[in-house]
C-alpha cells in the first residue's frame, strides 16, 4: 500500500472526511463542496497521528531546512509534533499581524536567514498557505516551502503556487482519497462520481 493511501485510510477511518451532497460545505475561499476534509480531528487519534508524523518525517528526510513553521491554527499542533520528532526549532504564523501588543504575526523561532518549511493541514486554493509563505519571507526567511497533510488538487492551487514560484506538496490528496473511499466502501460509486465532478470545477459546482 502506498504512503498516500495510508494517510487517506486514516482520514476515512477517523471520520475526518465528510460527504453531504444535499447541504454542501462552504470553504473559507467561498467554494461550495459536497466533501469536507477536517484534519483538525486527527490530533485526537494517537495511532493515526503518529502515522501522519512518520509520513512528514519521511518527506523531510530529503530536505535541507532550519525551522518548521505551523500555520495558525490547524498547522500548529502538527508542526509541534514533527519539530519534537526531528529536533528542530519551531514557529507558528498567524493569518494576520496581531492588532495589539507588538503586532507580531510570527511567534517562536526567528526566521531571518533561515530555510523554512511551513506545515499546513490542508490546501484548497492555496491562498492561506501563500500568505504564510509571504509572511515568512517578510520576516527574512532565506527559502520557504509548504508541506500539507492533504490537497484537494484544485488546478487553482497549482496555478497560485506556480505563479508565486512556491514549492509545495502534500502527504495525501483528493484522487487517492476518493479511490480509497470507494475501495473501503465509505462512498458509493455515485457519490464518488459527484465528488470527482465537483473537483474538476469547484467554483461552479452546485450552482
Amino acid at each position: 500500500m502506498n504512503r498516500e493511501k495510508n494517510v487517506a485510510k486514516a482520514l476515512l477511518k477517523t471520520g475526518a472526511v465528510k460527504l453531504n451532497v444535499a447541504e454542501p460545505f462552504t470553504f473559507v475561499s467561498g467554494i461550495k463542496s459536497p466533501i469536507y476534509c477536517d484534519n483538525r480531528q486527527m490530533i485526537a487519534y494517537p495511532e493515526e497521528r503518529a502515522e501522519f508524523v512518520r509520513e512528514f518525517v519521511e518527506k523531510l528526510s530529503t530536505k535541507d531546512y532550519d525551522v518548521l513553521a505551523g500555520t495558525a491554527t490547524a498547522g500548529i499542533p502538527w508542526a509541534a509534533f514533527i519539530a519534537w520528532e526531528v529536533k528542530k526549532p519551531m514557529s507558528y504564523i498567524r493569518a494576520e499581524k496581531k492588532d495589539h501588543g507588538v503586532g507580531k504575526q510570527i511567534e517562536g523561532a526567528n526566521l531571518k536567514d533561515k530555510k523554512v518549511i511551513i506545515i499546513e493541514d490542508l490546501v484548497s486554493t492555496g491562498g492561506s498557505s501563500i500568505k504564510a509563505v509571504e509572511a515568512a519571507y517578510e520576516a527574512g526567511a532565506k527559502t520557504v516551502e509548504v508541506i500539507a497533510i492533504f490537497s484537494y488538487e484544485f488546478s487553482k492551487a497549482y496555478k497560485n503556487f506556480g505563479d508565486k514560484q512556491i514549492k509545495w506538496e502534500a502527504i495525501s490528496n483528493f484522487s487517492t482519497l476518493i479511490e480509497t473511499a470507494k475501495e473501503e466502501k465509505y462512498l458509493t460509486e455515485a457519490e464518488a462520481k459527484i465528488a470527482s465532478e465537483w473537483n474538476k470545477s469547484p467554483d461552479t459546482w452546485g450552482r
